[in-house]
């Protein structure tokens, strides 16, 4: 997969570095600081949806790019991380979303203590998120530039 002649997942890959993380910090803030919820609103999940289905495009653009290199062995632990990226992206996108619906009703609605699951759901699938994406960049990065 290429993007005007060039190799498409090193171009892709910034919007899920770039997304994921950003919503990830987004949705703990929401969760635990009531001034966010006002100002981030919708932000939180539409990043974590965009960087959630950029996935998919990064990781078939990677494997495009492996083939094209003839699947190098020192590419194995990206590769491995990188598979458990998506998942950790839909855990994040649909705790947010939820989180989202949830804190736009009204308080007299919904109990504190469902708030207080969904900010918790958040939170740790934020943390998730961002460990494994900084886990794969990083052993991509080393991959590309480092000790192989």
């Amino acid at each position: 997969m290429e993007i005007n002649g060039l190799p498409a997942h090193p171009l892709l890959v910034h919007l899920v570095v770039v997304l994921l993380p950003l919503s990830a910090a987004g949705g703990v803030m929401v969760s635990i600081w009531p001034a966010a919820q006002r100002k981030l609103g919708l932000l939180v999940p539409l990043g974590a949806l965009v960087g959630m289905l950029a996935v998919p495009l990064t990781t078939r653009a990677g494997r495009d790019l492996a083939r094209h290199f003839g699947n190098p062995p020192f590419i194995a632990q990206h590769q491995s991380y990188g598979n458990q990226v998506l998942p950790w992206a839909i855990a994040l996108a649909a705790t947010t979303v939820l989180q989202w619906l949830v804190l736009r009703r009204p308080r007299t609605t919904t109990s504190t203590a469902l708030r207080v699951a969904m900010g918790l759901a958040v939170v740790v699938s934020a943390v998730g998120t961002v460990v494994i994406v900084a886990l794969t960049g990083d052993s991509g990065a080393r991959a590309v530039w480092g000790n192989r």
